[in-house]
């Protein structure tokens, strides 16, 4: 800070309007306000959507190659992959919109 900036900040402490107390506002009144909203929480839903789309394209074109005469040790590991990224994205769909109840 500068001399000036200090010598500001002296004239506005010491002539400065101040605040009166107001018995209205207090810390317990502010613990009673509801929580604050968020307004982006679409973005959640639509990313979802789409996660869920890629993941239904995935499942189609995987079950659409497949030569079920013969399984082999990699269509396995695709199957299970699949369901694995399946059961993450549900879990976290169903999570995501419990938070948006609450």
């Amino acid at each position: 800070m500068t001399i000036d900036d200090n010598k500001i900040a002296q004239q506005l402490r010491e002539h400065g309007y101040k605040a009166g107390a107001n018995p209205w506002f207090t810390p317990r009144v502010m613990n009673r306000l509801p929580e604050r909203q968020s307004t982006h929480r679409w973005v959640g839903h639509v990313i979802y959507v789409v996660a869920a789309i890629v993941c239904l394209v995935c499942w189609l074109v995987l079950l659409n190659n497949q030569d079920f005469t013969v399984i082999t040790v990699r269509d396995i590991t695709h199957y299970a992959v699949a369901i694995a990224v399946t059961a993450f994205l549900l879990w976290n769909a169903v999570a995501h919109v419990a938070r948006s109840i609450e």
